[in-house]
């Protein structure tokens, strides 16, 4: 009785849904008798044409057009669903592959061409003549046993090094200068004491002295922030990104300490920059890919140097080859440019290094003689005015006189001395690993071994990567300094001198090594041993 009172009020609410002037067609109720044996057949829905027998009740013909729903069959007409198959032709979707064409994005790299504020790199296109190099006739010589001494300290652990190119060394005391060159420059010119090398990170200290200079004549402080010096630069929106932070002062960008991280660990994103056809410095912060970390530990960062760049070239109205040229090179009869904002010297040293590390099979060669050709002159966009300078050896010699010693005049004493007193940072093992265990306003402290074991304290800045190296020491105790550029990763490797526990001595640090024994008259020794057993 239950399942009966139940099926009957849902069929009453079933006629109710149907239309209810037709409600006198509970007398027609009578048929819950033939809704009893529609249980069974309610099992065919399909039976439920059976309905159709009830066509008893076609004098509740209305019923009988809720046959309709034997033509809610219509809904087989709603087979037009299956024109609603047009849904596959709303596989247009599939068209909706347009927006593969969409892939006009692709177009919209034509942001790249809002690179066209790329073409304010234009001032790139706009190249500097190549600066021209000559040996300097204005300064003494060492006396000749020290010359041969020097010379002994240095061809001999070039000998012992591999692999390989060329190498050129200064050395300079403010009035009396040395030169040698060994190897080759490229596939078919030697080394000589004019060939033009790219420095790479040896270049920051003219970078750091630059921003010294400017803050001394009042542009900016050390504790300003990039969002306060470089918020109304036209290229801001490129810098502001999630991945920079903004907040950093131009102190903690000098030392490294910002916590903005780096893409030269990524090889396609370096790739990208340097073949970018349009490119400028701020293009290259869209290639971070980590977050930034809190400020206040030594991490090396291409970053920082690239902002440092913006703000010395924002602030001095000028190109920082120009402002490089003004402040230091022409006052002091320096030659040299900065890369790719002056044209590269045609006889520039081609770099060496092993292929394998960029993709092109195995062993050591030049790296401007297959696929990488593509890419010369092009390497300092990865750091600009970081890692851009060309020059060579007696020039940079020269220069790390004028910059370090008390006689120098690159920079005034006080910023000098603030230069010097920045040396405070600890390290981590990308600089400690070649002997810089403390760092400052992009210079470095290093203790160089000298050939009795003994070591001397030098103000330095190492530079290396794609089959360059260079080191620049200035020692002073001795007031000297000593340049060391390789158109290959050699003047990084472990020379004779060999391992010493904590990391070990760069050929770049023997061959100095060796020439400040000889300044303190000691008998070179390049094979030297630590006396502590490690």
């Amino acid at each position: 009785m239950t399942r009966f009172r139940v099926l009957l009020a849902v069929l009453l609410v079933a006629s109710g849904c149907g239309g209810g002037s037709e409600t006198a067609a509970p007398t027609t109720t009578a048929a819950p008798t033939t809704t009893a044996a529609a249980p069974a057949t309610t099992a065919a829905p399909t039976t439920t044409a059976a309905p159709a027998t009830t066509a008893a009740p076609t004098t509740t013909a209305a019923p009988t057009t809720t046959v309709a729903p034997t033509t809610t069959a219509a809904p087989t007409t709603t087979a037009p669903p299956t024109t609603t198959a047009a849904p596959t032709t709303t596989a247009a979707p599939t068209t909706t592959a347009a927006p593969t064409t969409t892939a006009a994005p692709t177009t919209t790299v034509a942001p790249t061409t809002t690179a066209a504020p790329t073409t304010t790199a234009a001032p790139t296109t706009t190249l500097a003549p190549a600066p021209t190099f000559e040996a300097s006739t204005e300064f003494a010589e060492f006396p000749d046993a020290t010359r041969a001494a020097f010379l002994t300290a240095v061809e001999e652990e070039f000998a012992k090094a591999f692999p390989k190119a060329g190498m050129s060394v200064a050395v300079f005391d403010g009035t009396r200068l040395w030169t040698h060159a060994l190897g080759i420059a490229s596939d078919t010119a030697p080394m000589t004491s004019t060939t033009p090398m790219v420095i790479r990170s040896t270049s920051k200290t003219f970078l750091s002295a630059l921003m010294m200079t400017q803050i001394e004549d009042g542009l900016y402080e050390l504790t300003d922030t990039v969002e306060s010096l470089l918020s109304d630069h036209p290229d801001y929106g490129l810098i502001d990104l999630p991945n920079v932070n903004t907040d950093v002062t131009v102190e903690q960008l000098l030392t490294m300490t910002s916590g903005i991280s780096d893409w030269s660990q990524d090889h396609p994103a370096m790739t990208a920059i340097m073949l970018q056809e349009h490119w400028k410095p701020a293009d290259n912060f869209s290639r971070i890919a980590a977050p930034f970390v809190e400020p206040g530990s030594y991490h090396y960062s291409y970053a920082n140097s690239i902002l440092l760049g913006l703000i010395a070239v924002h602030k001095g109205g000028k190109s920082a080859n120009t402002l490089l040229q003004e402040a230091f090179f022409e006052p002091l009869g320096l030659s040299g440019g900065l890369v790719p904002e002056v044209t590269q010297p045609a006889d520039t040293a081609e770099p060496y290094d092993e292929l394998a590390t960029y993709g092109l099979g195995t062993g050591f060669g030049n790296l401007r003689a297959g696929p990488m050709a593509a890419l010369k002159g092009k390497d300092s966009r990865i750091s600009w005015v970081g890692a851009g300078i060309v020059s060579t050896p007696e020039n940079i010699a020269r220069w790390g006189y004028e910059l370090f010693s008390p006689s120098g005049s690159a920079i005034s004493d006080g910023a000098q001395t603030q230069l010097i007193d920045s040396i405070t940072v600890e390290t981590d093992i990308s600089l400690s690993g070649i002997g810089v265990h403390t760092y400052g306003y992009y210079i470095g402290m290093a203790d160089v071994s000298l050939s009795d074991g003994t070591r001397i304290t030098t103000y330095t800045h190492p530079g290396g990567g794609g089959g360059r190296t260079s080191h620049l020491y200035y020692a002073p105790s001795l007031d000297v300094s000593v340049s060391v550029l390789a158109n290959s990763m050699t003047a990084h490797d472990p020379g004779s001198c060999q391992y010493q526990g904590w990391g070990y001595m760069s050929v770049g640090e023997c061959m100095a090594g060796g020439i400040f024994s000889d300044l303190l008259g000691m008998s070179v020794q390049t094979s030297w041993e630590d006396p502590r057993g490690s």
